[in-house]
């Protein structure tokens, strides 16, 4: 095992042994090997694996080493959510922080400085609170306007407490931010420290409002931190009540030194490379891409093949686009009546809105930030499968129809982009064991992404096999051979 990646488990390790993270359920699990049944009739049960990780901890650390990531914490009030966040915070990036606001007398206070790089969401919160004021003495004196960066901008680890009680402008400001690393204050662009943000939401109250799709889009991942589980009380936060015992400041450095884990700027940059050169492997893309395209197909949204998708369907959404036809289909023979996708084979309808681009490279990043967490050359479909619910939960709008046919899913948005990547998944491997053609159509795919020579009639042949291919996920597959097909004839007349 890597000496890096050793790092960053031993502190997922420390974390989680000693109660800092108040959470303390296996949500991610792989090589599940025995499902206990809770009740008579074996509807519900619990699921026992050989390898298990706390979703809000594990992501926490994958978002904390990637490249300016960012992660949502939804909870109740007291649930933990910002303290959890601050605790990985110390530990991942505590060397750094202490090189950017230390002063070398070697007393820094890692969760001070934590604190005071954090924003504290509310109506009255100001630019000059959030990302810069300007420097009043020298405008005075010199005449010169020159911006004060907050510490929040300066600071490699970001905090932002409760980011929906931020009026619209400061959610712009922070939209900025996390997309291009920068924000504007009057005619000044203030950069931001590279580093992870993380942001906590409460539950929606009358002192809080709903974030926008834009701004949630550029959010990596959203975990949830459930109410405690009272049969780990005693386990959580050290199991010691610090308003009557002690000092978390000095608890926190009493483990990190305890665990002697520093990671430097240098340790950041290789964990990276690392990351990017773990490769995923081919079926995990093809049923990955299965999964995008079939949720973002819409058939009704344009009569243009390319245009068959839920990006254009911008005036009429599903599920009332999707009842805007009759094929004279019936619940007996599958179809629900209108589109002819409109079955419970498909999942085109249970959304609203697409997958975005963003969305799409998130899956594929933290696929392989977590293969490499567990130590593998290459993210499976296991990996895949592990992050696209927590990145995309957030982010997609369920239809009615997907909360009539299981009610459950209101509250458990992972439960449900869960059920949807399986009903995919299921739906793509059944199509093909049946159309062999579909096998070929994904080697023709892979021949032109290493530009070899294709054959153009098996393009050809490729495009009319996907008749025989019911789904909505063809369209794209349909364009894509169709580009095949122009670069093929392109390079013929060269």
């Amino acid at each position: 095992m890597d000496e890096l990646n050793q790092k960053l488990r031993q502190i997922y390790s420390a974390i989680e042994d000693s109660g800092l993270y108040i959470n303390l359920n296996h949500d991610i699990r792989f090589h599940e090997k025995k499902e206990v049944p809770l009740n008579l009739n074996e509807t519900e049960s619990i699921v026992l694996a050989e390898e298990s990780y706390n979703s809000p901890l594990l992501l926490a650390l994958l978002t904390s080493v990637l490249r300016n990531g960012t992660m949502i914490l939804y909870g109740s009030p007291g649930s933990g959510k910002t303290t959890s966040a601050e605790f990985v915070g110390a530990f991942v990036h505590g060397t750094l922080l202490e090189e950017t606001f230390g002063d070398g007398s070697g007393d820094f206070k890692v969760m001070e400085a934590i604190h005071e790089a954090t924003i504290h969401g509310h109506h009255e919160l100001t630019e000059e609170k959030m990302i810069g004021r300007p420097h009043l003495g020298k405008l005075m004196r010199d005449g010169e306007e020159e911006i004060i960066p907050r510490k929040f901008m300066l600071s490699p680890f970001r905090m932002v407490d409760e980011v929906n009680r931020l009026t619209p402008g400061r959610t712009n400001n922070l939209l900025e931010m996390m997309d291009r690393g920068f924000s504007v204050y009057g005619d000044s662009k203030i950069y931001a420290a590279e580093g992870a943000t993380f942001l906590t939401a409460n539950f929606r109250d009358v002192a809080s409002s709903d974030l926008t799709p834009p701004f949630l889009d550029r959010i990596d991942v959203g975990v949830f931190a459930p109410t405690l589980n009272p049969y780990f009380l005693e386990m959580a936060q050290g199991g010691e009540d610090r308003k009557l015992t002690g000092n978390e400041e000095a608890y926190v450095a009493h483990l990190r030194d305890e665990m002697d884990v520093q990671i430097s700027a240098e340790d950041f940059d290789t964990m990276r490379e690392q990351i990017a050169r773990v490769e995923v492997e081919p079926d995990a893309f093809y049923i990955l891409y299965n999964f995008i395209s079939e949720l973002n197909g819409c058939t009704l949204a344009s009569p243009d093949i390319e245009r068959k998708n839920k990006g254009f369907a911008w005036f009429v959404k599903p599920p009332i686009l999707c009842s805007q036809v009759d094929d004279g289909g019936g619940a007996g023979g599958g179809h629900l009546g209108g589109c002819h996708y409109h079955n419970t084979e498909n999942i085109c309808y249970k959304t609203e809105n697409e997958v975005s681009v963003r969305a799409g490279k998130t899956i594929e990043r933290y696929a392989k930030a977590l293969a490499w967490f567990r130590d593998r050359d290459q993210a499976g479909l296991e990996e895949v499968e592990a992050v696209i619910p927590y990145v995309l939960w957030f982010k997609l709008i369920p239809t009615d129809r997907a909360w009539s046919e299981r009610p459950e899913f209101m509250n458990d948005r992972i439960a449900l982009v869960q059920d949807l990547f399986t009903t995919s998944r299921n739906h793509y491997l059944k199509s093909r064991r049946m159309i062999k053609t579909l096998d070929g159509v994904l080697e023709l795919y892979e021949q032109a992404m290493k530009n070899q020579s294709v054959d153009p009639e098996l393009v050809l042949e490729a495009l009319a096999s996907l008749k025989s291919y019911d789904s909505p996920a063809k369209y794209p597959i349909a364009t894509m051979l169709r580009q095949v097909y122009r670069e093929i004839v392109r390079e013929t007349q060269r």
